[in-house]
Parts: structure tokens; C-alpha cells; sequence
């Protein structure tokens, strides 16, 4: 792939399925690919799903390769009569196939379990390969991707599934970088996406050689700087200045997590961690057991939903439920020195509030949270009114509470 001189490379990404375009399945693909090719250097211009349709799928190929060097599709390669991106690629590109013999060999345990000759046949349809194409071997699942050349650069076929595609992106990923610097990335918490990305457009100033993209999910917001021109060590360096300017919200500067972040600062500090949580439902935990290894600081949790396991298990009083109510202060404090004296951790964080879409009342609208941490220093409180519907505020109140965790250790 050799874009004419003065032009960035661009590609285009395809996400096939009908589940896609019929609203059943969201395409999460689209988004990994342009962060991943972002560091190659290659500039996604377009990006487009499609039903299960070969016409449909052949004339945007056509279309695509001839207008982006890199194009990308996912999905349509499995073993099932829908899956079309084989025979629509070679209709676009005017190929044939041919069945490679080493993949039908991997795939021969699969057919042997199929007692019919229509699915065993279809099953290998995957070793199926355009002429002139490169094999992704499958590293999980059983479809390989392929790289097929086209005049302007190339065409890539992937598995649909993220934890197939995956392992295939990356690999591809790695040849087209070559030499380019990996981007730098800042992560931080409890910013606004629109502040954090002030501060770094002013500390970049009219830099060409730097390009940045400011990435938010709900209470996370990752400054993410691209090399254009930029070598590692400047784009290290105009990293560390915006991590600097934006202090203590920057969590992270080495890819690591929030919840990763967290854990690793308890094993610094010598800390252990407890949770009890109410609204979340026990997604703060979730969190930090998705991480493997965190068992040793991490010692566990309550979901203490119901008042009465709230008073039953966390000890909180029944007259203070009465008189302040789950959502309150009082009730934040009782449930993270409760769990704290049942688990003996060094740091507690509990969480209760009205998540929505019923439960709230004027002093107590959807969205209160309140948030307590007890620790060897003290215990210690603070209300967030979130916005967003159910899932938006346990969301923001997950990365609220590991943020509240973060500070506390880092003090």
C-alpha cells in the first residue's frame, strides 16, 4: 500500500448482517477498526453496513477500492447460507476462489461432527480463498481473514465476531505500521470530554505533525495523539505536557484501565479493597474482577440492595434507614464502614442511589448518588447528581466510585 506522496492513506470499513441493519446486533467493529488503523496512520473516510446482500455488498466493494487504499470488511464469513462477503468480494474484484488444503485439514474435526453434507460443505466454504490473497489464520473461531490486493491497495476480509476479529486486526495492524510511532494516550476521569479537549487543543497549539483525538465514553475521557510527521519521543513529550496540565483527573498514561489502575495502586500502597453497592448492582465489582490476578487486593463485596440487607448484613440502622432514607448520607457512611469491618479492608467504597426510571422525588430526583469511602484516614461522603437514563447513571457511577478509589489511594 503506497498512497500517492503529499496524501494520507484512507480506508474505508464494512460491517456485514442483516442483524446490523435490522437494529437486532450494534456494530461495535467500526469503532476498533478506525482507533486501530488511527495508529497506523491510515485515515478511515467512510465506514458503512450491509445486509445480507451479494449485489448490494459487491457494488459498495467496487465502489470502495477504487476510492481508499485500505478497505476493511468484517462479518459474512462464517458457515451458515447467509454468509455472503466471499462471493460478493470476488464478484467486485473479478476473482475466483480456490479451497486451500491446510485450512480444510484444520477444519476436518469441525466437518466430521456434522451429520449432514449441506452444513459440512458450508463449514468449508471458509477455506474458500480469492486468488492472490494473503490468510489471517484464525487465531479463535474458524474463519481466516484475508488480505487481497487491489490497484490502489488492498481489500481485508475479517470474521465478524470482535473476539475473532480481533487478534486479526491487531496482526494487520502491526504490517501497516511499520515504523509509525504507537499513539500516546492520556486517560482521565471526572473531566468533561469539552474541558479535557480544550486543554490539549491549547497545549498543541497549530501542530501539523500531531494529530488528536479525544475519545469519552460516561465518566471516561481518553486524549489520544496520533503521529503525523511526530516521532515517539514528541509525541511522548506533547503527551506528558497535557497529562501535566490536566493534574490529578489523568489516571493513566501506559494504556492501563481504570479498574487496572486501581488494583495496581492497592498493591503499591499495600491496601485492600471492599465494596458495597446498592444502585450498581454489583458492576464496580464486576470491574475489578475482570481483571485477572485481582484477587489479591481486592478481598469482595455486598450487593445490598434490599433495605433489609442493608440493616441484615451491613449493620446499617434501621432508624437511620427510616428517618434518612437508602439515599442518603448517613446510609453511604453505615454501608462502607460496614462492609469494611466485615471483609477487613484497608479502603471501602459503597455506593447507593436512585438509578432510575422510577424512585425519585423532588429532594431525591433519578440520578442522586451518594458515595462513601471509608478508609484507615477516615470516612468520607459526596453526592453526584448524574444525568443519563438507568444505564447511564449506574455507568457513571461505576467509574465514579474506581475514581474515588484511585484519589483516595493516591493520597
Amino acid at each position: 500500500m503506497r498512497p500517492a506522496a503529499g496524501r494520507p492513506a484512507t480506508a474505508a470499513v464494512v460491517t456485514v448482517g442483516t442483524e446490523l441493519v435490522s437494529g437486532i446486533a450494534i456494530d461495535t467493529n467500526t469503532a476498533e477498526i478506525a482507533l486501530a488503523l488511527a495508529g497506523a496512520v491510515v485515515e478511515v473516510r467512510e465506514a458503512v453496513s450491509i445486509g445480507d446482500d451479494i449485489d448490494l455488498l459487491a457494488d459498495t466493494l467496487r465502489r470502495l477500492v477504487a476510492s481508499h487504499d485500505v478497505v476493511i470488511v468484517t462479518g459474512g464469513l462464517g458457515p451458515t447460507h447467509d454468509d455472503i462477503t466471499r462471493e460478493a468480494a470476488c464478484e467486485a474484484l473479478g476473482l475466483a476462489c480456490s479451497r486451500d488444503a491446510s485450512i480444510v485439514e484444520r477444519l476436518r474435526a469441525s466437518v466430521l461432527r456434522h451429520t449432514d453434507s449441506r452444513a459440512s460443505e458450508l463449514l468449508l466454504a471458509q477455506a474458500d480463498i480469492l486468488n492472490g490473497a494473503r490468510v489471517i489464520p484464525a487465531v479463535k473461531g474458524s474463519a481466516p481473514g484475508q488480505v487481497v490486493p487491489t490497484p490502489r491497495g488492498m481489500l481485508v476480509l475479517l470474521p465478524g465476531p470482535p473476539r475473532e476479529m480481533r487478534p486479526m486486526l491487531a496482526s494487520l495492524v502491526a504490517d501497516l505500521a511499520g515504523e509509525a510511532p504507537q499513539p500516546y494516550v492520556v486517560r482521565t476521569s471526572g473531566m468533561s470530554e469539552s474541558d479535557v479537549q480544550l486543554v490539549a487543543s491549547d497545549l498543541l497549539g497549530d501542530r501539523e505533525d500531531i494529530r488528536l483525538t479525544v475519545l469519552a465514553k460516561l465518566g471516561d475521557v481518553r486524549v489520544i495523539l496520533f503521529g503525523r510527521g511526530a516521532t515517539s519521543d514528541q509525541l511522548r513529550v506533547a503527551g506528558e505536557a497535557i497529562a501535566s496540565r490536566l493534574g490529578d483527573a489523568v489516571y493513566s498514561t501506559d494504556g492501563s484501565t481504570l479498574p487496572e489502575t486501581v488494583l495496581a495502586l492497592a498493591r503499591a500502597r499495600g491496601a485492600t479493597l471492599a465494596l458495597a453497592e446498592s444502585c450498581t448492582g454489583g458492576l464496580v465489582a464486576a470491574s475489578l474482577t475482570d481483571i485477572p490476578g485481582a484477587s489479591d487486593v481486592f478481598l469482595g463485596g455486598v450487593v445490598s440492595y434490599a433495605d433489609r440487607v442493608k440493616c441484615g448484613v451491613l449493620d446499617v440502622p434501621e432508624g437511620m434507614l427510616a428517618h434518612f432514607g437508602a439515599v442518603s448520607e448517613e446510609v453511604a457512611r453505615a454501608m462502607a464502614e460496614g462492609v469494611r469491618h466485615i471483609t477487613g479492608a484497608t479502603h471501602a467504597c459503597a455506593i447507593t442511589g436512585v438509578a432510575g426510571p422510577g424512585g425519585g422525588t423532588p429532594g431525591k430526583p433519578v440520578g442522586t448518588v451518594w458515595f462513601s469511602l471509608a478508609a484507615p484516614e477516615g470516612t468520607t461522603a459526596f453526592m453526584r447528581s448524574l444525568p443519563g437514563d438507568r444505564d447511564a447513571v449506574r455507568e457513571r457511577s461505576t467509574v465514579t466510585a474506581l475514581d474515588s478509589l484511585r484519589r483516595a489511594l493516591n493520597a
